[in-house]
């Protein structure tokens, strides 16, 4: 029997030796016991689950960084806290013993991936963070002035053919309808036949749109300042994606 020295270790159920690195018995098949300091110590795993688990701090310590990056990704849905607590759980439930062979190759260098990697790209997902959230909310800004500005020239074109036909612009409710986008308030105003006044605007934009019968020109202003005077001189509040005929 080959003596047992520093690269050797014995087989937990056969007690043949074995090297040090080796995983699986090749006398008796089974999963040989890590070396001493390799595997998993359970303490550590139930305290990187329950406090850091959320950020995927055990995932790093049991060596799966694929998995540690998805956590660290999806972290802000609060997702991985539910499932690394699931985990947590489990964990409680095995064995030291249990968790070595699952995992026998977690080291020093685990341990310290899963105390400085999550606490190291946290910092750069929030400047990421920073920088996209702004762009993303003035991208959504722009697409909501964008629909209410196609629908007043929309309006505006749907005026100009009845006046066409008629040779009068509308005085009364139902003699003309103009479609909206969803979120998008249109309100149409007669100043008599030969006179008229269009604004629109999105409930989420930060713009309102006015055009009249005096210029084709399409003006802009605030929207929350245009809103309160319509409903100031009018009673007209909400009614989103929804045309109004003010007589």
């Amino acid at each position: 029997m080959p003596e047992n020295n520093a690269s050797s270790k014995f087989c937990s159920t056969c007690g043949k030796p074995l090297h040090l690195q080796a995983e699986i018995c090749p006398h008796c098949g089974v999963r040989a016991m890590p070396a001493p300091g390799t595997g998993v110590s359970k303490a550590a795993l139930l305290l990187f689950t329950f406090f850091l688990g959320g950020i995927g701090a055990h995932k790093f310590y049991l060596r799966k960084y694929g998995q540690g990056v998805l956590y660290l990704l999806f972290c802000w849905t609060g997702i991985p806290g539910i499932v690394a607590f699931v985990e947590f759980i489990l964990y409680c439930f095995k064995s030291e013993a249990e968790l070595q062979q699952s995992y026998p190759m977690t080291n020093g260098s685990a341990l310290a991936l899963a105390l400085i990697v999550p606490f190291g790209i946290i910092p750069i997902i929030g400047i990421l963070a920073a920088i996209a959230i702004p762009q993303f909310v003035s991208y959504r800004q722009k697409a909501y002035n964008a629909a209410a500005l196609s629908d007043l020239k929309n309006c505006r074109t749907e005026t100009e053919a009845y006046y066409a036909d008629n040779f009068t612009y509308p005085t009364r409710t139902g003699q003309m309808v103009c479609g909206t986008a969803d979120g998008v308030a249109v309100y149409f105003l007669p100043l008599g036949g030969e006179d008229f006044q269009i604004i629109s605007f999105h409930k989420n934009g930060e713009t309102a749109y006015l055009t009249g019968s005096e210029s084709i020109e399409i003006s802009q202003n605030s929207r929350s300042e245009i809103e309160s005077q319509l409903a100031e001189q009018f009673g007209m509040s909400g009614g989103y994606g929804a045309f109004h005929f003010i007589e």
